[in-house]
């Protein structure tokens, strides 16, 4: 019996506010609660920036709302929004 086979390329999709988030959440090592620099930098590694490095500085500026140098809970969302605006994608 033959098998069909669909040999479409396979569509990335954008990350959901949700995906992006879990993504920062599970980058804090050290279960803190926060986001410092090296763990956005890594996070946005993750994620597939070809610089992370000037991410995680773009998503500090972004979401450090009283400049304290990491992301807190308060400032996930803002942080979230300045990632799922750069436009992430995983394959379906």
């Amino acid at each position: 019996m033959g098998r069909i086979v669909d040999n479409k390329p396979i569509k990335p999709m954008k990350l959901t506010e949700d995906q992006i988030k879990k993504i920062f959440k599970k980058y804090d090592v050290n279960n803190d609660n926060q986001l410092s620099k090296e763990e956005l930098k890594k996070a946005f590694h993750y994620l597939g920036s070809i610089i992370p490095g000037i991410r995680a500085n773009r998503g500090l500026h972004h979401a450090d709302a009283n400049k304290d140098g990491v992301v807190d809970e308060g400032e996930m969302n803002e942080l979230v929004k300045y990632a799922v605006g750069l436009g992430f994608k995983v394959k379906a």
